[in-house]
């Protein structure tokens, strides 16, 4: 057996190349041998934390707010910037927006638009939108409240405070999904409209931050009922036809009339459902139920003591097509609400009792 001659580095390399051996195939197959191939260098470990950080807050944004994208901000020359949708917004000299509740309060005037504010401030309170008596009232609060030693306040959410925030940022997921539209904007600025189009952009919202998609029905076609929109679930591509049904009530939410004691208010919303029924919706049918009633009211159905995570629970749900249970109504704590083919419903939430009808409770 011939004994294979070893090679010089500055030998002529053998492949014919006329180069030396160590310029030449010595290099590659040093190249070649996996052991002698330094292993890549990790991520940094300033990148590791600020992902970690970042992950994290989206995390807490999802559990805050759900599944709407965390707010596109930026700070530049002491404004503060936001993103909504198409549209950019950003904070006065001397107001910062330091918490998500300061954007808030500044927003609602951004998208109504000045013009519209100033006439509405210009009328006697009784003859104010809702929306302009929630604010004023929110802002006399809080400036009724003591300051913090960095200049926030603290306190318990009244009425009109609570659901001014909670309207604003409904209003500001559907914006920043590019579903604002004109049509639903202007019916949110006639106060006589306000009650069912509010309503309407509660539940929009709610299906946008349980992470559904929405596609609105074409309401010029007149051929067939609509119901307000077709949900479709980004994780499971469950489609779901949603309904929005509102209880109007005398001199509440610009309603003309005197608001009636709590214990003359009727609980019974079964025709609002026999409505949203009739509609033969082509998908599992989840009608959202503004009941408009005061916490006291409220109590006759649910029992006395709500507090606030029961005040926006789910009434009833109907489980023929397959829907958990979420909660029912407890005939011995008041009167069901009767409707026709209730098997024709998937669910209905009776949310809001108090925000706007009670602010005496936090």
């Amino acid at each position: 057996m011939a004994a294979r001659t070893k090679i010089g580095r500055n030998d002529p390399c053998p492949c014919g190349s006329m180069k030396k051996y160590k310029k030449c195939c010595l290099r590659r197959e040093r190249l070649d041998v996996p052991e002698r191939i330094a292993p890549p260098a990790g991520p940094p470990p300033e990148l590791i934390r600020q992902l970690q950080e970042r992950d994290a807050a989206v995390r807490e944004w999802t559990r805050r707010y759900g599944h709407v994208r965390p707010c596109i901000s930026a700070d530049f020359q002491g404004h503060k910037f936001l993103a909504a949708g198409s549209r950019l917004y950003w904070s006065n000299d001397g107001k910062p927006w330091i918490f998500v509740p300061d954007f808030l309060l500044a927003y609602i005037p951004g998208v109504f638009g000045k013009e519209w504010g100033d006439a509405e401030l210009a009328k006697p309170e009784p003859e104010r939108h809702p929306l302009v008596h929630w604010r004023v009232e929110a802002i006399r609060y809080m400036n009724a409240q003591p300051r913090q030693p960095d200049g926030s306040y603290v306190a318990p959410p009244s009425g009109p405070l609570a659901a001014y925030m909670a309207f604003a940022f409904n209003l500001f997921a559907i914006e920043d999904n590019s579903r604002l539209d004109d049509f639903l904007l202007e019916r949110l600025k006639n106060k006589d409209q306000f009650q069912g189009a509010r309503h309407e952009v509660f539940a929009e919202a709610t299906c946008l931050r349980a992470g559904f998609s929405i596609e609105r029905e074409d309401q010029g076609d007149r051929t067939r009922r609509h119901v307000e929109f077709t949900a479709k679930h980004k994780s499971t591509g469950q489609l779901i036809s949603v309904e929005a049904k509102s209880r109007h009530r005398p001199g509440v939410l610009g309603r003309p009339g005197i608001p009636q004691p709590h214990e003359k208010l009727s609980i019974r919303f079964g025709g609002l459902l026999n409505d949203a029924i009739a509609k033969n919706p082509a998908h599992p049918l989840v009608v959202f139920v503004d009941t408009n009633l005061p916490f006291r009211a409220a109590e006759r159905v649910l029992g006395r003591d709500l507090g606030p995570s029961e005040a926006h629970t789910v009434v009833h749900t109907a489980t023929a097509k397959g829907w958990p249970t979420r909660g029912t109504i407890r005939p011995e704590r008041g009167r069901v609400p009767v409707w026709k083919h209730p098997e024709s419903i998937s669910a209905i939430t009776a949310p809001e009792f108090r925000k706007h009808n009670d602010p005496t409770r936090p």
